[in-house]
């Protein structure tokens, strides 16, 4: 049963991901981002309860707190101020939405494959740690897709969230009763790196009415 539960919160998060990534309405995408963000908090409450760590519970609770409401908080006040549809991004939607789907049916596949060579524990052998641990590696295949072939700052700010919460899955799914497996989630939330980018964006909005990331490189102290 619980197994069942952590394999359909791991789709979940995958494809909520997906749908992050590829909306071109930016307020739509912070949507599915915080979609995206409630699953990863379900996945963390669902491993505190099956594990019986109440350390996690904490994990889950600031989860709740940084990702849950005050990244989207962040990301949907600067998309009231800027253009709804995403900065053109250096692939066409058609061919991204192909590379997308290759990534994930390829590489979860594989991950699933090789998984007892990048993870060599009789845990992450079977169901659900399998699929989870899959999902979590692609995710962060997608948020290093999205950093490199989008230009908005919103889809930046996605990407690095991305990545970031793969990083997160795989540390739960190998180390869940460790108490330094809390420590480390909650150390490394990226609230205030995005924070930062998305005011720095904003700069870029004020002085060149475009919400294009790689405008930085042009901004003069």
């Amino acid at each position: 049963m619980h197994g069942n539960i952590l394999i359909t919160l791991s789709m979940a998060i995958l494809l909520t991901s997906l749908l992050a990534i590829e909306t071109r309405n930016l307020r739509t995408a912070t949507i599915f981002y915080l979609i995206h963000s409630i699953f990863l908090f379900s996945i963390i409450i669902s491993y505190a309860f099956i594990m019986e760590n109440p350390s996690l519970y904490l994990w889950g609770l600031t989860c709740f707190i940084t990702k849950v409401i005050i990244i989207p908080l962040i990301i949907w006040h600067y998309v009231k101020r800027v253009p709804r549809i995403e900065y053109r991004p250096f692939i066409g939607f058609a061919v991204s939405v192909f590379i997308i789907a290759v990534i994930s049916l390829v590489f979860f596949n594989l991950f699933q494959g090789v998984i007892d060579f990048l993870a060599p524990t009789e845990a992450s052998t079977q169901e659900p740690i399998r699929s989870l641990l899959a999902s979590a590696f692609t995710i962060f295949l997608l948020g290093l897709y999205t950093l490199g072939t989008r230009k908005d700052a919103v889809k930046t700010v996605i990407g690095l969230a991305l990545l970031e919460n793969g990083i997160h899955l795989v540390l739960l799914s190998l180390v869940p009763n460790l108490s330094e497996t809390t420590m480390i989630g909650i150390l490394t939330n990226v609230t205030a790196v995005v924070f930062i980018l998305l005011y720095l964006s904003r700069t870029i909005y004020e002085v060149f009415g475009s919400t294009d990331t790689t405008k930085l490189s042009e901004l003069k102290y």
